[in-house]
């Protein structure tokens, strides 16, 4: 230990640092004498350092010695058990969230080679992880690298083209924020508070629940209808068309994702699951009955019950909003018994009906996990795009929504 102090006194005194910089727990960070960045309350300067989260040497001043082994995204899922996992921070998060669906997109291959007639069970095995590593490949692994592949934590932060280089990164996915001052350089803001456009900026596409929730509705891809000589639809980043339609009540009461999901559902709790129902935690009953908590028994701590009346704190905004119970004529007649919420409440659902794929094999195309050119080409094409009343349907013993794609 003296000899290492001895180092960095001897270093200091050619690199004329002015001091010697300490965290709150008496740890040397001397990355603090040139970076004046702070990324966020929780992660205060002063409290986390940077080599922290960024790796490198914190005992030098030195710029290339400092930068050596250094990590830009603490986040990415290949070291975030030696950043945001380590014992004296988030310790065994980032074990879960290797297994969590997010991570491994089990359900969505798994799904998709089932249907291609490629594996007989529709439980198997997958990750994203081994396909990253070997070049196993197939029809429906080809189309999935391809098309699908960019929607998972293992993906690199900036590591694709276009649109797609905002999405990955690992914790940083849903946790990162811009800083607040445009007018310079500063670091990006870490909160537990995760904004809508976070969980949307991969949640549009199959049920487009991330559209309908905040009131969009994907059209038939044409801009229509025309105002004026232009489109009058609005269009995302990606390309696709939209039109505005009534958002969920949720929405319109200042809700977001993460006010219903709780961490276990995004960040897995340690379960390898196949499907995402069998990760999926919230209930309505959960909240309308005011029971507050979930059906595998965790508790929601941001609802309250006063004088008879069921509250929710809303996590980002922190407004308390009043949750209507259940009808108590319709909703617990016994001829309604095997309802799901959803099946009453939700009056119209995107639906794809004329949705056709195709690929050529003389053309080229990203694989979006190898992130190579390879043979063959996929194109998507949709049709008669609407949104409608659900059709219905039974799952086990519940009737429930049905959306085609």
């Amino acid at each position: 230990m003296l000899a290492m102090f001895a180092a960095l006194i001897q270093e200091l005194r050619f690199k004329r640092a002015d001091k010697v910089y300490t965290l709150a727990s008496g740890r040397v960070d001397m990355c603090l004498a040139c970076h004046k960045e702070a990324p966020g309350k929780a992660h205060a300067r002063g409290v986390v350092g940077c080599a922290d989260c960024h790796l490198g040497d914190p005992l030098t001043v030195e710029k290339k010695r400092a930068h050596r082994g250094m990590v830009k995204n603490p986040g990415d899922l290949r070291v975030a058990d030696q950043t945001c996992g380590r014992p004296e921070c988030h310790p065994g998060y980032a074990e879960r969230v290797k297994k969590s669906l997010m991570a491994t997109n089990r359900g969505i291959i798994t799904t998709l080679r089932y249907y291609w007639g490629e594996i007989e069970d529709f439980h198997a095995e997958a990750s994203v992880e081994t396909l990253m590593k070997t070049d196993e490949t197939s029809p429906a692994l080809d189309y999935f690298r391809k098309l699908c592949g960019t929607c998972h934590l293992w993906l690199p932060k900036e590591k694709l083209p276009g649109f797609l280089k905002k999405k990955g990164g690992g914790c940083v996915a849903c946790h990162l924020i811009p800083g607040k001052n445009k007018d310079k350089k500063v670091h990006s803001i870490l909160t537990r508070k995760i904004p809508l456009e976070n969980c949307v900026r991969c949640h549009n596409r199959s049920g487009r629940i991330g559209l309908s929730y905040q009131g969009l509705y994907e059209d038939e891809q044409y801009g229509a209808p025309i105002e004026e000589g232009e489109f009058a639809a609005e269009e995302l980043e990606d390309g696709r068309f939209v039109a505005r339609i009534p958002p969920d009540v949720h929405f319109k009461a200042g809700m977001v994702c993460v006010d219903c999901h709780t961490q276990n559902e995004t960040m897995g709790d340690g379960k390898a699951y196949a499907h995402f129902e069998e990760s999926l935690e919230i209930t309505c009953e959960a909240c309308h009955e005011g029971t507050g908590r979930t059906r595998k028994g965790t508790l929601l701590t941001n609802l309250k019950v006063k004088d008879g009346k069921i509250y929710w704190q809303a996590k980002l905004s922190g407004k308390e909003l009043e949750v209507k119970r259940p009808d108590p004529v319709a909703c617990r007649h016994p001829v309604h018994r095997r309802l799901t919420c959803e099946s009453c409440h939700d009056q119209r659902v995107p639906q794809c009906f004329g949705c056709h794929v195709r690929r050529d094999p003389r053309e080229k195309q990203l694989d979006k996990l190898s992130f190579k050119e390879t043979p063959g080409l996929w194109e998507e094409f949709r049709s008669y795009m609407r949104v409608e009343v659900p059709t219905l349907g039974v799952r086990e013993d519940k009737v429930v929504i049905l959306v085609p794609g």
